[in-house]
């Protein structure tokens, strides 16, 4: 976990154009290892499969798998049981599905957006269940998880997962493309005027067709639907930060979008 917190730092360090923001950043797109509750009293798990359901992929699968091989060499009288499920929405419509019909996995990987509901839901563990209890994790252990992935995984003041991975936002550029363009491939932008103007040179209709080739900055906006609609909210956030605004209050009570600062990095994207 160490070499992961350094390795996050590393990547903030890359970041020429966020490097100014918060450590928030960090857990933007949060994944999360959940306990499932089914309505039963938790029990011990010797002697028993534990379902596992997550979305690794083929190029993480042999990390998980050396992961699991690991916990079972130390856990002889445990087996995992590890489900691939596709992530986003696909993943939560199934836990529904599976937490109405009490046939839920034991261990399932989440978003952060979606605990609060499954905590209200009464549908997961609080994880001092775990913690504090025989074999629980120490202080020490515990503080060795970067701190800000904890927060995204606590609710009204309990935490209820687990980090296991987090997304970390940085603006990259193509260096042969600013050369092409006349800029200089080692100064990328670091101010809201130097990303439009080196866009502006970096947009091309390269066939003079009036159709352009090629776009000199990207600006994720999805749907406003499904797991994407997030991804949106989220890209943007550190722009609304670098404007010197807010998502919300001090108290989590009001919505600061139509702050000053919020308008202005709406019309930057617009």
């Amino acid at each position: 976990m160490n070499r992961i917190k350094k390795f996050m730092s590393s990547e903030i360090k890359m970041n020429f154009f966020f490097e100014k923001t918060r450590s928030s950043i960090f857990f933007l797109m949060t994944i999360c290892l959940a306990f499932i509750y089914c309505g039963k009293e938790h029990s011990d798990v010797s002697g028993r499969k534990i379902t596992f359901w997550h979305s690794f992929v083929s190029a993480t699968i042999p990390a998980l798998e050396d992961l699991i091989a690991k916990f079972e060499a130390a856990h002889p009288d445990i087996k995992v049981q590890a489900q691939y499920v596709p992530t986003g929405d696909a993943l939560i419509q199934k836990l529904i599905t599976a937490i109405q019909s009490h046939n839920t996995p034991d261990i399932s990987w989440i978003h952060t957006d979606w605990l609060d509901k499954l905590v209200d839901a009464k549908t997961i563990y609080p994880l001092t269940t775990f913690i504090e209890g025989e074999n629980g994790l120490s202080a020490e252990e515990l503080s060795d998880f970067f701190p800000a992935l904890l927060t995204a995984g606590t609710y009204n003041d309990s935490l209820f997962s687990i980090p296991m991975e987090a997304t970390v936002l940085a603006l990259i550029y193509n260096k042969d493309l600013f050369r092409k363009a006349g800029l200089d491939p080692e100064h990328p932008p670091a101010t809201w005027n130097e990303l439009m103007e080196f866009s502006r040179k970096l947009t091309l209709d390269t066939d003079h067709d009036g159709k352009i080739d090629q776009f000199g900055f990207y600006v994720p906006v999805f749907p406003a639907s499904g797991v994407y609609s997030i991804w949106t909210v989220l890209q943007w956030t550190p722009f609304l930060w670098q404007a010197g605004g807010e998502e919300m209050d001090s108290d989590h009570t009001i919505f600061c979008f139509a702050s000053p600062a919020g308008i202005a990095a709406l019309k930057l994207w617009k």
